[in-house]
């Protein structure tokens, strides 16, 4: 194998790694969003604020989730 090949399937590796762990986040922040949906819809964005809040204070802020509440604080 080349250099450059090595090269290509590495920087191939880790593309795929990022999308792996983007595609995890957003799985993640939507099963949030549909437990809370599930649960009623008085209280679910003030739920998913906490949510939200308390996966960044864990370091595993989910970007999927954040965006959705702030989306959610729009159009109320």
């Amino acid at each position: 194998m080349t250099r450059e090949e090595r090269e290509l399937l590495e920087t191939t590796a880790r593309s795929l790694l990022k999308l792996q762990q983007d595609f995890a986040d957003r799985i993640n922040g939507m099963e949030i969003v549909l437990e809370e949906l599930a649960r009623g819809r008085d209280l679910v964005l003030p739920r998913l604020r906490m949510k939200a809040d308390l996966l960044r204070m864990k370091g595993t802020a989910s970007a999927y989730l954040d965006a959705f509440v702030r989306n959610l604080k729009a159009d109320s």
